[in-house]
């Protein structure tokens, strides 16, 4: 109770004092403090921030971007046409699926004999060897 009576007196102390009473009668006893708190802010938040900022971080975990993600696809083949490309010693295949998101898909083989080629067209798409070797049609280019 002694403390409510203190902040009552005090506040009819200045109420009364001829030099507080502007900065009363003004508002401006709300607006005085204002720039302390906003440099106190501003001192608090930047030593925060120097303080988080000089942390350091073990980023190798996060950043792995030079790792190349392999994706199976099950797909329908419906047709494989292999270009055979003699002079730049590689196959240009083009295969069609059905009932896919996927209509077309075109691989670069980097061999121009056949059984090395039906055995890359099968790795690449998980199918069996037959089935490989009935869906191509091979021709051979310059």
């Amino acid at each position: 109770m002694s403390k409510n009576n203190f902040l009552v007196t005090l506040w009819r102390c200045v109420k009364t004092n001829a030099v507080a009473s502007p900065f009363v009668g003004l508002g401006l006893a709300f607006w005085l403090p204002l720039p302390l708190i906003g440099l106190s802010i501003w001192l608090g938040g930047k030593s925060v921030a120097n303080q988080m900022l000089s942390y350091q971080y073990n980023t190798q975990s996060y950043l792995e971007a030079n790792h190349q993600v392999k994706v199976k696809l099950s797909v329908a083949v419906i047709a494989i046409k292999a270009e055979i490309k003699e002079k730049g010693g590689f196959t240009k295949v083009t295969i069609k699926t059905a009932d896919s998101a996927i209509k077309n898909l075109e691989l670069e083989i980097p061999t121009t004999d056949i059984s090395a080629l039906e055995a890359g067209i099968t790795k690449e798409l998980g199918l069996d060897l037959t089935t490989v070797k009935r869906l191509t049609r091979y021709q051979f280019a310059d």
